[in-house]
């Protein structure tokens, strides 16, 4: 996951405790040992209205291409910072493009427009380090039942989304080809962070990307995954205020994207780095 060689220590709340352990600071403890992580991910994809999905991009990003939506479900295991333990999530990427304010460089990528995760660590480090969207929702493991995965995510008993696949056709060099295009650079987050006190005002504020593959990937290159092509789609459960006070504003916008086309959706399986520790703000 992360090397040893000597990088600035990065400081997390409580700072007071001194330095923690994480996705990109290898924990103090001589029973740590880094190396890549296993990778499902189920990808369900879909063609929509420009003028809904372009709604929720941040100033300084616009869409790339046709108007397409990623959810992603992935089941991530054997994290060396977690000392083996794993987690899931289930987030969601539009295709865009932003074009530097100081020089004029174009970087494309996809944008997180949002993230849920099962396990409060890479929440908190992810949020406040990366700038990724990161909310908590209940994430069970994927059923598997007559040829089909069936996928739920929740929060406290809601059940808010809903992924169904049936994935086990070779992909064609077409969609690997998309596959790859359709990533740009990596992932790109708005970080935003309000002022303690100045509730209007921003401590943090910008774009940030998170390259892939990143630095630790290229330095120890792994297998490539298997892949299998089939059809799947997400569907997503309108919630009341009662039922997500805190989420039911995200939710009832996703609820409401025009789902026009749906694409191939796909499973993949391997291993890889995932510390995003190269990240960098875009200008």
């Amino acid at each position: 996951m992360m090397d040893h060689n000597p990088r600035p220590a990065i400081r997390i709340m409580p700072a007071s405790f001194g330095v923690a352990g994480g996705p990109r600071q290898a924990p103090d403890h001589g029973d740590f040992r880094s190396g890549p992580i296993s990778v499902r991910r189920f990808v369900v994809r879909f063609r929509g209205r420009g003028d809904q999905i372009g709604a929720l991009l941040p100033d300084g990003l616009a869409l790339r291409g046709e108007p397409t939506v990623t959810f992603q479900f992935f089941c991530l295991r054997d994290i060396p910072w977690l000392a083996g333990r794993g987690y899931n999530l289930l987030s969601m990427l539009i295709p865009v493009r932003h074009a530097s304010s100081a020089g004029g460089d174009i970087t494309d990528g996809q944008y997180q427009a949002v993230m849920w995760e099962n396990l409060g660590d890479p929440i908190i480090t992810g949020r406040e380090q990366l700038g990724h969207p990161k909310l908590y929702a209940q994430l069970p493991e994927p059923r598997d039942w007559n040829g089909r995965t069936h996928i739920r995510a929740s929060w406290e008993d809601f059940t808010f989304a809903e992924m169904e696949l049936s994935c086990d056709a070779a992909p064609s060099a077409e969609l690997l080809a998309d596959i790859g295009q359709s990533a740009g650079a990596g992932i790109i987050s708005h970080k935003y962070i309000p002022r303690s006190g100045q509730w209007d005002q921003a401590d943090a504020d910008y774009l940030t990307l998170s390259p892939l593959p990143g630095e630790a990937n290229l330095r120890d290159p792994q297998p490539a995954p298997s892949i299998r092509v089939g059809t799947g789609r997400i569907r997503f459960n309108r919630p009341d205020w009662q039922d997500m006070p805190t989420q039911y504003h995200i939710v009832r916008q996703l609820a409401a994207l025009d789902q026009l086309e749906q694409l191939e959706a796909f499973v993949m399986e391997g291993r890889m780095y995932l510390d995003f520790y190269d990240q960098k703000i875009l200008d």
